[in-house]
């Protein structure tokens, strides 16, 4: 005699239950475990559908970005001139820059995704009940596996130039933070922005002005020559984004391992944005989820 599998626990979710927690959420999401691998499974086949170059697109893209901002910021504006030589006199801009760049790329894909996604599936949750959260956990999922090929182009430029070293795994924990907190931010902002669209309009905008306050296009030692050390430079230092970009070309260009005040500094942030950002999504989607 077979018995049948329980089925998974329930929750309704609503502003006022003092019970929605993140744990709670958490909990929901993990009971639905499947139901997201097999959102994340349907994204990824539905990414590049009707498209000649297929999955190649996520290789072209950031390639193509390497390219236009090596040659405008590296050679037509000369940034790359103070950037630091590694230990064994390596220096080249556009590897400054995709060491950079792959750890953004994460953060910026998977918060603008996570962002748009819950206005976009709140019809579906009238027809079908899922957990208000597993979408965008399969949306940040599915969006990571994307950046990841961000990763082997790094790695691969790295190799194809005679400098790498295993101190290049960093690039994946550095690249986990930023996927953290892409998540958790687009989380906090993703109710609002299913009210108020233009969130979403906002943010983009956001992304593009605090490119240039983050030192990716540019090293830090250039604003030191500029502006000495003073306040500016403590508060660029400590941007948790500086951190993440630093960490990432501690291990590519430098070959060190980043230092245990970084490993804690962006741990602890990245959990921190997430935490927040699961918390009010919680206690907030089911309400907006009524009244959409």
């Amino acid at each position: 005699m077979t018995t049948s599998s329980p089925e998974p626990e329930l929750f309704v979710f609503t502003a006022s239950d003092e019970q929605t927690s993140v744990l709670r959420s958490a909990r929901e999401a993990w009971a639905y475990r499947d139901f997201i691998a097999y959102l994340t499974k349907r994204q990824l086949r539905m990414t590049y559908l009707r498209s000649y170059l297929g999955w190649f697109w996520s290789l072209l893209n950031p390639i193509a970005e390497v390219a236009i901002y090596s040659l405008v910021f590296g050679y037509i504006l000369a940034v790359g001139r103070g950037i630091p030589e590694a230990p064994n006199g390596f220096s080249s801009f556009p590897h400054f820059l995709v060491a950079g760049l792959a750890v953004w790329g994460y953060f910026r894909s998977v918060s603008a995704k996570v962002l748009t996604d819950f206005s976009s599936t709140v019809k579906l949750r009238r027809k079908l009940y899922f957990p208000p959260v597993a979408p965008a956990i399969a949306e940040a999922i599915n969006t990571s596996i994307q950046s990841s090929t961000l990763v082997i182009v790094v790695i691969a430029f790295f190799a194809a130039w005679g400098h790498l070293s295993i101190h290049a795994i960093v690039v994946v924990p550095a690249a986990l933070f930023a996927a953290l907190t892409g998540l958790g931010t687009g989380l906090l902002l993703s109710v609002a922005n299913s009210r108020y669209r233009d969130v979403g309009y906002l943010y983009s905008i956001f992304l593009r002005l605090f490119f240039y306050f983050v030192p990716i296009i540019w090293p830090i030692e250039m604003l030191t020559a500029r502006v000495g050390d003073g306040w500016m430079k403590n508060v660029v230092s400590w941007n948790p984004f500086t951190r993440m970009v630093g960490f990432a070309r501690d291990g590519l260009i430098y070959f060190r391992w980043p230092p245990a005040i970084d490993w804690i500094y962006l741990s602890v942030f990245s959990l921190g944005v997430l935490w927040l950002g699961w918390a009010i999504f919680a206690r907030t989607s089911a309400d907006v989820a009524e009244g959409l």
